[in-house]
């Protein structure tokens, strides 16, 4: 989130018609990150705490040796542990929030600093209607062959008159295969591999940084009709084989739909010099002791309902880049003496022979980022 938050404040204060201005981004520096969800969903509660580091260096700077607890209003008191630095987790596993009742974060003892998020309370979820894919085709200008995707939508409705303020996040996983089968390993002879798709078929999860908010405000009726979520093209293997995306839909306060929608617009709104700058869009935690200080980063409050889809590989182009076999490589391997070179992996090509691959990850699926054990929900 302070990536996000640091890079488009760079962004727009030097994309302009006027002379150069470079911003003291340093100052914002060390800045404490909050990210924290709760919701009466069943997933434990996550709060993660941070400190922005400079854009040259970009890596994660976990905020540890924080004593954090989440109170209720009748003043009942969820302690958390620091389970890998900067991420803490509820020490109770089963507690859950509760629909109208109102919660609030504190972080006492942080580098001698203590703070508190703003009270909020938990909504009621509104369900989600439908999640959905139209295969839909895109015209592009930098190669010589249009973009072909499905771009993902979602319906959903309210059970009450009064306004909804949402926000979604999204997780992708989707299975794929390596090019090659690896069917013979290289040892000083080929030895037949007796299981050549041992490492071809991989699963990967990510979660999707892009931001979705949307009001009911100003709707005639309670009644969200398809929201443009993602689009996936076939210019990845995402959806080779078999894709599934999980929308979790938070029900959230106004207060919490203008922070969130207001980071929305500045994704959306990079370069114009009116713009608000994203380090001015302060989050609900504050030091309680130097009301002054800069915190980034929000806990959200949220009445969550969730649905997952799967979808299959389309009948439409790919374009993803797949290995070409190298049948000229093989005759090198009787050259490579050392055996520390070996296992070097090799595929049959029905009629052509046997062949290498450029690089390793042709054969191994996991050097694309994947993991060879299928999701609990595949």
């Amino acid at each position: 989130m302070w990536r996000i938050l640091i890079i488009l404040f760079l962004l727009t204060s030097l994309t302009s018609c006027v002379d150069k201005y470079w911003p003291e981004v340093d100052k914002y520096e060390n800045v404490l990150v909050v990210d924290g969800l709760l919701t009466n969903g069943e997933e434990p509660v996550l709060i993660q705490l941070s400190y922005s580091s400079s854009l040259e260096n970009g890596n994660f700077v976990p905020a540890s040796g924080g004593e954090l607890f989440i109170s209720d209003e009748n003043q009942l008191e969820i302690p958390l542990i620091e389970i890998t630095p900067g991420i803490y987790k509820a020490m109770d596993t089963s507690f859950r929030a509760q629909i109208g009742k109102s919660y609030q974060l504190h972080i006492n003892q942080l580098n001698n600093q203590n703070y508190i998020s703003d009270i909020s309370t938990l909504l009621p979820p509104s369900p989600i209607d439908s999640v959905y894919g139209d295969i839909e085709i895109r015209e592009n200008s930098n190669d010589n062959h249009d973009i072909y995707g499905i771009q993902f939508y979602l319906n959903n409705h309210s059970n009450t008159s009064d306004t909804c303020n949402y926000l979604w996040r999204l997780s992708q996983s989707f299975e794929y295969q390596s090019t090659f089968s690896i069917d013979y390993l290289w040892e000083g002879w080929f030895r037949p591999n007796p299981n050549p798709d041992s490492l071809r078929t991989c699963w990967l999860t990510s979660n999707v940084n892009t931001i979705f908010t949307m009001s009911t405000q100003y709707l005639n009726d309670p009644v969200i009709t398809k929201l443009p979520l993602i689009y996936i093209s076939t210019e990845t293997k995402m959806l080779s084989i078999r894709y599934s995306l999980l929308v979790k839909q938070l029900s959230i306060p106004k207060v919490a739909f203008n922070f969130w929608d207001a980071l929305r617009q500045q994704n959306i709104d990079q370069g114009n010099l009116y713009s608000q700058q994203p380090i001015q869009i302060r989050g609900n935690v504050r030091n309680i002791n130097n009301p002054d200080e800069v915190v980034l980063g929000y806990f959200t409050v949220a009445g969550i309902t969730e649905k997952r889809i799967f979808v299959n590989r389309p009948l439409i182009n790919f374009y993803y880049d797949v290995c070409a076999p190298d049948f000229e490589g093989v005759a090198w391997l009787y050259y490579e003496m050392d055996p520390k070179d070996w296992p070097t992996y090799v595929v049959e090509i029905p009629n052509n022979g046997k062949a290498i691959g450029t690089n390793e990850d042709c054969f191994d699926c996991r050097l694309e980022g994947g993991t060879l054990t299928s999701p609990d929900f595949w």
